[in-house]
């Protein structure tokens, strides 16, 4: 089983022992999660965790694999609430869909306007507009052909640098029957700098810089997983989660 130092981060794969001790801090070192279920992330900590991949895969395998298809998903859906929570001024969560075919992400803040915390979500469906797409419409229609509740939001991440007219696609898709409750675009404008574009309900465009946002971030706890009704809070931060890249 692997397990890592929360003090010196060193990972080690043991057999054997189910509570060793990290040879070099000699604290008690913790078991490897190794899998997504019911854990809200920070979008600093999935935005980090894409770069780490990319890091040690390269950005073509990172970027295209299968394999990597939640982390991406994960990495897109940070991006966003990282728009957000710049926006509304909120913490905002990422939690990845573990089981169901849909929805492929779910977002979540805390909405303690009532004197209580109550959870605010939001479910997310991630299309991407690749390099080899020259037309973004075709794939917002393939997504408004199936049936999603209406309270989804359908994320399109531009991927292939290509200039985009805002007001052409919007007539465009609201020439459709859309499922969906929002819509928006989001890319990346130069280094350093993303764009986020709403085309439904109504028109709106929020550009931020990733560096600034982050900073602002850096508070926010990286894990947190979600109590069973009935506790007195709704989520508790689960400390150092020692989450192996895939």
């Amino acid at each position: 089983m692997k397990f890592c130092c929360p003090r010196c981060r060193r990972e080690e794969e043991i057999i054997g022992d189910t509570k060793p001790k990290c040879l070099i801090c000699d604290v008690s070192m913790v078991q490897a999660t190794n899998s997504y279920k019911g854990l809200w992330m920070s979008p600093r900590f999935v935005i980090s965790r894409m770069k780490l991949l990319i890091e040690k895969y390269g950005y073509q395998d990172a970027s295209t694999n299968g394999r990597f298809k939640k982390e991406r998903e994960a990495w897109t859906s940070g991006m966003y609430a990282l728009g957000l929570s710049e926006m509304q001024n909120r913490e905002w969560w990422v939690e990845i869909e573990t089981e169901e075919q849909t929805p492929d992400t779910r977002l979540h803040y805390m909405d303690q306007g009532s004197g209580r915390n109550c959870i605010q979500t939001q479910s997310i469906e991630i299309v991407d507009w690749e390099e080899h797409v020259d037309d973004p419409t075709k794939l917002i229609k393939q997504k408004c052909q199936r049936a999603y509740p209406p309270h989804f939001c359908l994320l399109m991440l531009a991927r292939n640098g290509k200039n985009l007219d805002v007001e052409l696609l919007t007539q465009e898709v609201l020439r459709q029957k859309v499922p969906f409750g929002e819509m928006w675009i989001t890319g990346c404008l130069a280094e350093g700098l993303m764009t986020m574009v709403r085309i439904v309900p109504n028109a709106f465009r929020f550009d931020f810089e990733t560096a600034r946002s982050l900073e602002k971030l850096k508070e926010q706890r990286d894990i947190m997983q979600k109590l069973k009704r009935g506790t007195s809070t709704e989520v508790q931060e689960l400390g150092f989660v020692y989450l192996p890249l895939p």
